[in-house]
């Protein structure tokens, strides 16, 4: 797993509250990051609940690749605005 560096801004109050639960930082920093892109992720999926109706989803998995479909054609959009 390749590590990226970044610089943020947060808070005072919020560093040092966080310090009391860990001293590693970047792994406070990593978990709070996981829990908001799982967050992010069921709303969007919930987002999408109004279009799922369209798919005639017979089995969970066949939900599940839909779904990853279209992350990566949202995904691909995206890099195309990125190279303009």
């Amino acid at each position: 797993m390749s590590v990226i560096k970044k610089t943020i801004s947060i808070p005072e109050d919020v560093y040092k509250e966080a310090r009391e639960f860990s001293e590693n930082f970047s792994q406070i920093v990593k978990e709070a990051l996981e829990d908001y892109l799982k967050k992010k992720k069921k709303e969007k999926i919930l987002s999408m609940a109004g279009s799922l109706k369209d798919w005639e989803i017979k089995e969970g998995l066949e939900y599940e690749n839909k779904a990853r479909e279209e992350d990566i054609r949202t995904q691909k959009e995206r890099e195309k605005e990125w190279d303009t």
